[in-house]
């Protein structure tokens, strides 16, 4: 009976295949010019049907699909997070754009929120972005500008891989809107204060062994 179960064993663990690990990646997109602010990038928000390490698909409205040998590579909020901190570096290279989850530790001048409230391929085999921001200036009034966000973008197959690079085209679609966000509040929110002030403020210093 022992020796059954065990051969029994060895052929379920023989049919599973290893896990096959995605990470979203950054996406090049048209630079805007801007004040030299530091801004800071939140960690994201997720809803907890995301919160899990496998790939999420939705069959239905009601009914989710999870396939166990494809997950990320990391929490996916604290991939979110990063991934949106390089697009919007990206968008704009005269600012410095730094992560909560990072090792900087600075004050920004502005920090960017963000609620996923979906992020998924739908039943119809589209991606789905749907989220909230929150672009907060550190300045005199400490003036927020807040929007909603909805993206939709087909993958070019029913790839695991196409979905994965369809997800992060949508990201890149909402640090586009985040990065135009940020230069519509920064004249009046900080960029009074940053003209006024030394122009040794706006360098960070260099630290030489």
């Amino acid at each position: 009976m022992l020796i059954s179960a065990l051969a029994f064993c060895s052929v379920c663990c023989a049919g599973s295949p290893d896990p096959v690990f995605y990470a979203l990646s950054s996406q090049s997109g048209r630079a805007l010019a801007s004040p030299p602010l530091r801004i800071e990038m939140r960690r994201a928000g997720l809803p907890g049907y995301l919160d899990r390490p496998h790939i999420v698909r939705r069959a239905s409205a009601e009914r989710l699909e999870l396939a166990a040998d494809e997950r990320w590579g990391s929490p996916l909020d604290v991939m979110v997070s990063s991934t949106l901190a390089d697009d919007l570096g990206a968008r704009l290279p005269g600012c410095v754009v730094f992560s909560e989850e990072g090792a900087i530790t600075t004050t920004a001048d502005v920090r960017v929120e963000v609620e996923i409230t979906r992020f998924e391929l739908d039943a119809t085999g589209t991606v789905q972005l749907q989220a909230g921001s929150a672009v907060r200036f550190n300045g005199g009034t400490d003036a927020v500008r807040s929007s909603h966000h909805a993206f939709s973008i087909r993958p070019a197959s029913k790839s695991t891989a196409d979905l994965v690079a369809s997800m992060s085209r949508a990201l890149a679609q909402l640090a586009d809107a985040l990065a135009q966000a940020v230069i519509r509040g920064a004249p009046t929110a900080v960029g009074e204060s940053l003209e006024s002030a030394p122009r040794q403020r706006a360098t960070a210093p260099v630290v030489r062994d």
